[in-house]
């Protein structure tokens, strides 16, 4: 009998009419749901019977982990479709041991937005397996989305099967987890990613696709860290002394250049957009080897009520209230010129911290490198969107720096951070010539003058426009 490959879509409608009543289970009459919905059981218990009766008999089937919104739904629906496939006796299920690398590479990729179908094929095979099933659910506002994939590794065919959950105590129960819960588990998870204690520190988990840092960053930071702390058997903390050091010797860039003898194997990173009903937030695990390897991959979603509880913002504050998202993305895109899209050569500037959080009180300082000689020139941006050149601020300051050489500025203290707290930022160009510096003093931040700023008068009176230009981010929180 020819094997076929079978990637099955299974679209879950999920919907709730309120959340209250999607928590106690009720509050909406049965009359208001579709005449076909079925609970959740009984649609996995359907679905699995679908692909049971379709996948060939004796076949190895790889089931991993589906990436849903709560951790607990995730697992749930993971184990009771794996029992259900067991208990056909039809198929020989994969080790679950050997399912957490095709799981990483499969969330990564979601969370690039890209799957290579070839990609995990391939690494689908690596186990013996012919049959790969996997599950991605996303949110959309009140409703779900679960598409399930069932892939034969060697032929191509499809078939589509779809169900409209209605809401009962049990799906709200696996929706209704607290954002420390799924902290936890992604640390958990994460955790088993790794074959031996591995030392860790936690990295920038910013805004969006920004460098931008919150006070929900630091909350994700210090539960990691906890999470972390809960699994010494395969994480250890680093220490804020070694944090400090890899950030420097890094550069500040926490996996794109490999340190030598760094006590520090892998970092936490991630990232969190805004959702109708709160935020997601992605967290991955990176090695901090010459390769880069991406270790471990999760995703998890905290409803609104949950920030609103913690007082947690996804976008920075200014003057005691959140930033508006106008507001916020006006802001970017004044800076964008100095985002190093065109660099001539390899140039950044970075602070000596690895997560871009500071305190209030806390002293700070940044690090210059560049891959050539060059002349450079710092602006700081404060929060309330105002500009000022601080480097070079007069004639003792030396801006020249040689070629695979990194500057610490200020060269011999540090800035100390206060209030007003949220986002600031710092601005440096390179220029492969002398210039004058031009007028000193603060300036409203806007587009024109960032533009304006970018070019300088060299010492022969011509104009000059930089040869690479890095900046950062970074947030000042209270104590």
């Amino acid at each position: 009998m020819k094997k076929k490959i079978w990637i099955a879509a299974l679209s879950l409608a999920v919907m709730c009419a309120a959340a209250t009543a999607c928590a106690s289970g009720g509050g909406a009459k049965e009359s208001s749901y579709s005449a076909d919905s079925l609970t959740l059981d009984t649609a996995i218990t359907e679905t699995a019977s679908y692909f049971a009766e379709r996948i060939p008999q004796g076949a190895k089937v790889a089931l991993i982990p589906f990436d849903a919104p709560a951790g607990k739904l995730s697992d749930y629906i993971f184990e009771e479709f794996w029992r259900r496939l067991e208990d056909t006796r039809r198929f020989v299920m994969v080790d679950r041991k050997n399912l957490d690398r095709i799981e990483t590479e499969m969330k990564h990729q979601y969370d690039s937005g890209r799957v290579d179908d070839d990609l995990i094929i391939s690494m689908t095979r690596q186990f013996g397996a012919e049959i790969l099933i996997h599950g991605q659910m996303t949110s959309l506002g009140s409703e779900y989305r679960m598409t399930v994939y069932a892939t034969d590794v060697e032929k191509a065919a499809s078939s589509q099967r779809a169900f409209t959950v209605r809401p009962d105590n049990r799906l709200s129960s696996l929706l209704n987890v607290s954002a420390e819960d799924e902290v936890e588990r992604a640390v958990s998870v994460m955790a088993r990613s790794v074959n031996q204690r591995t030392v860790i520190a936690v990295g920038r988990i910013s805004y969006a696709d920004t460098q931008t840092v919150t006070s929900l960053s630091a909350w994700l930071k210090n539960g990691i860290i906890t999470g972390a702390q809960k699994q010494q058997d395969k994480f250890q903390v680093a220490t804020d002394d070694q944090s400090a050091d890899f950030a420097v010797a890094s550069r500040g860039l926490t996996v794109e250049t490999p340190v030598a003898d760094s006590a520090i194997q892998a970092v936490v990173t991630g990232n969190y957009s805004p959702l109708d009903n709160g935020a997601e937030v992605s967290l991955q695990l990176v090695s901090t080897g010459g390769n880069k390897t991406v270790l471990a991959s999760q995703r998890f979603t905290i409803p609104a009520s949950e920030l609103e509880r913690r007082r947690l913002s996804l976008l920075p504050e200014k003057g005691g209230a959140v930033m508006s998202r106008a507001e916020f993305e006006t802001k970017q895109q004044a800076v964008n010129s100095y985002a190093g899209k065109n660099n001539k050569w390899n140039f950044t500037v970075t602070p000596d911290v690895l997560d871009g959080i500071y305190r209030d009180g806390d002293l700070m300082s940044m690090r210059i490198f560049s891959e050539r000689d060059c002349y450079f020139r710092i602006i700081h941006v404060d929060v309330n969107g105002n500009t000022q050149i601080i480097y070079p601020a007069g004639s003792a300051d030396n801006n020249f720096i040689r070629a695979g050489e990194t500057r610490r500025i200020p060269d011999n203290t540090r800035f100390r951070m206060g209030s007003p707290f949220g986002e600031e930022l710092i601005l440096a160009a390179a220029y492969d010539r002398p210039f004058t510096s031009g007028a000193s003093g603060t300036v409203p931040l806007s587009e024109g003058y960032i533009s304006r700023g970018l070019t300088v008068e060299s010492d022969n009176k011509t104009s000059l426009s930089p040869s690479a230009t890095a900046k950062f981010s970074y947030t000042i929180l209270a104590k």
